[in-house]
């Protein structure tokens, strides 16, 4: 019976199942665009990253930038979760995870046994936040990513939060940002942009606050002269075109209408909870509080 149940454990080890050392873990998804406040909101939580963890039982960040990079602490990161079989094959490449994609194209590569858990079309960085969380020693996770394909990977994460920051608020962020003298803090405000798009949409009834934000109204004119101030502030080399096509692509087209923004009606999942961010910080991080409580 012993080597039977042996058995069992090596072949949920080599699938990366590990489910039974997850049963007593809380994961919380914090979804947004890049400058929405996660970050701010997991510092309220006095969450660290996990490779700065020193306690199991204390609040740790996984972010898919922990995993970015090569011949960098991303790499390292990535090399520790892969197979001894496919970890110098992946040095000095992108994501072992994606192995059989190379393989595909005729190339020799190392068999990989865990390369059928990547699922085809998602950041293969996600396969290495789940799998930090399998297999580490952290009891409550959160999952800071800019969008929701970590569920694919974590279905059992038990409370998902999609953070909504105006666009006003998120551009005061990107600018706080830039003004770091750390350049790789910095953003380009088309990113966090081009991010919000793929996430919310303008609708000319004010909505409720579980599917949108009903606080803040928006024209047409209002918009383009807050882009146009804020790109100039954050991102010198703006362009103009590129703010009418932001505004086209947002749904907004008549000078004279009202707008209100809200989620796409396919992007908010299943129990996904909405949290507008507004002017008053800690009303939106009570919230998330009450929320994870």
């Amino acid at each position: 019976m012993k080597n039977l149940n042996e058995e069992i454990g090596r072949i949920k080890s080599l699938m990366g199942i590990l489910t039974e050392d997850t049963e007593d873990k809380i994961a919380v998804l914090l979804d947004g665009t890049s400058s929405s406040g996660k970050s701010y909101t997991a510092q309220t939580l006095k969450a660290v990253p996990f490779y700065e963890a020193t306690d199991p039982n204390q609040w740790v960040v996984i972010d898919s930038d922990h995993f970015s990079g090569v011949n960098n602490e991303g790499e390292e990161r990535r090399l520790k979760l892969d197979t001894p079989d496919i970890r110098d094959w992946a040095k000095g490449k992108e994501y072992g995870i994606v192995s059989s994609i190379y393989r595909k194209d005729g190339k020799d590569v190392p068999k990989n046994p865990y390369e059928d858990e990547y699922i085809e079309g998602t950041d293969p960085r996600l396969w290495y936040m789940a799998q930090e969380f399998k297999t580490g020693p952290w009891k409550k996770v959160i999952f800071d990513d800019i969008g929701n394909d970590i569920r694919k990977y974590v279905p059992n994460i038990k409370h998902k939060i999609l953070i909504h920051s105006p666009i006003y608020i998120m551009l005061s962020n990107v600018g706080e940002r830039n003004k770091s003298d750390d350049k790789n803090h910095h953003r380009d405000p088309r990113t966090p942009l081009n991010q919000y798009l793929e996430k919310y949409e303008s609708t000319t009834s004010k909505p409720d606050e579980s599917i949108g934000d009903p606080t803040t109204e928006i024209t047409k004119g209002g918009l383009k002269t807050l882009l146009m101030d804020k790109m100039v502030d954050t991102y010198p080399d703006y362009n103009e075109e590129y703010i009418d096509n932001f505004i086209n692509d947002l749904g907004i087209k008549d000078d004279s209408t009202k707008y209100w923004i809200k989620v796409k009606d396919n992007y908010l999942s299943d129990n996904q909870v909405l949290i507008n961010v507004g002017s008053n910080q800690q009303t939106y991080i009570d919230k998330i509080k009450e929320k994870i409580s």
